[in-house]
Formats: structure tokens, C-alpha cells, sequence
């Protein structure tokens, strides 16, 4: 899958922006820099039309702009990893009808995210979690943000690879969650776990 790399304006900005990639939308938003194009590429052929910000910025109006000024007028599937997932809740919790699904990687801030986490748990927002196990954060990080979402016991663990090293794992886990084959009741909160 061929990945292009885009340019588009935001708050009078030019930014940049990886694409590719066809079928449901997915923001990539991320605090890695490059390292994370090889998840892209895995993502792009599993369906999805996936677009991450080359700096992505860090309120809910900026990642709506973003996405307007990129074409995208459906719901997304947001993906938050470490600082970005921040953005990625405070961004579903802002807006009703942008974000559709949210999934966090190895992010943190339960506690200053309470009111945001509260009102996606009453909301019914499918939120997931993904801990990659590469010791960035902590495990205790990932799990204030299960508690914060009010279904502590209600855990999907699936086996795999560290994102960075094997990409391909990464891609299937986080289509499997975009679009979930389980129904884990009316609001699916999944805690998945990359070895």
C-alpha cells in the first residue's frame, strides 16, 4: 500500500499529513514523529483510510478543522497514542458527531481526563484501550483509564507484537478494533495487549 504524503491548511498553517489507504476513516494521532508510517501502511490495507498529522495539534477544534480541510466529512475512528490520546479524548468528548469509535495506545492522563472519560462512558462512546508492553508508560497508566471508563472487569486482552516492531500486528489489532468482529456488549471498552 502506497502511503502519500499531503499538505493541507489549518488556522491559516500549512500542515502535513500521511495518507492512504481506502474504506473507513482513521485519524492517526500520535507523538512518535515518522516512527510509526510501517502501522500506517498495515493499517491502509486492512480497509481503512487512514490520515496522521505530521504535528498534530492539541485541542478538538484543531483536529476538526483538520479533518474538514483534509475532505473528511463522515465519522472517524480516532486513534490517540502516549500525549495525543489527551487530544483524542478531549476531541471525542467535544464533539458528537466527528468521532464514532476512539482507541488509545499506551496514553495517560486519566485523571486529568476525568470529566472528558465521564462523559464518553455516559455516552456510550466504544472506547478501546492498547497497551503496547514496551515499559513507555506504565501498566497502572492504561488501567486508571479502564477504571475512568466504568468497566474495570470488562477486559479484551489480545496477544501480539509491539507496534514498532512488527507493524503488521499492530494494523490487525487496530482494525479488528475499528471494526470489532465481538460484541462485547452495548459498549465495548477493550484493553488489548501488545507483546
Amino acid at each position: 500500500m502506497v502511503l502519500r504524503e499531503l499538505t493541507t491548511t489549518v488556522r491559516g498553517r500549512t500542515e502535513r499529513y500521511t495518507a492512504g489507504g481506502e474504506g473507513s476513516p482513521v485519524l492517526f494521532l500520535h507523538d512518535q514523529g515518522d516512527s510509526f508510517r510501517p502501522a500506517l501502511e498495515a493499517m491502509a490495507t486492512r480497509g481503512m483510510r487512514v490520515l496522521a498529522p505530521a504535528r498534530p495539534g492539541s485541542d478538538p477544534e484543531w483536529v476538526t478543522e483538520f479533518l474538514h480541510s483534509a475532505g473528511i466529512r463522515e465519522p472517524v475512528a480516532i486513534v490517540g497514542h502516549g500525549l495525543s490520546g489527551a487530544v483524542a479524548v478531549r476531541t471525542a468528548h467535544a464533539t458528537l458527531h466527528t468521532v464514532q469509535r476512539l482507541i488509545l495506545i499506551d496514553s495517560i492522563g486519566a485523571s486529568a481526563l476525568r470529566t472528558a472519560l465521564a462523559g464518553l462512558r455516559r455516552r456510550e462512546l466504544p472506547v478501546s484501550l492498547v497497551w503496547s508492553a514496551d515499559r513507555t508508560w506504565a501498566w497502572s497508566a492504561m488501567n486508571a483509564l479502564n477504571l475512568a471508563l466504568g468497566q474495570p472487569g470488562h477486559v479484551l486482552v489480545s496477544a501480539g507484537q509491539n507496534w514498532r516492531r512488527d507493524p503488521r500486528a499492530f494494523g490487525r489489532i487496530v482494525g479488528d478494533l475499528v471494526r470489532p468482529r465481538l460484541n462485547l456488549g452495548f459498549r465495548p471498552v477493550a484493553l488489548s495487549v501488545c507483546r
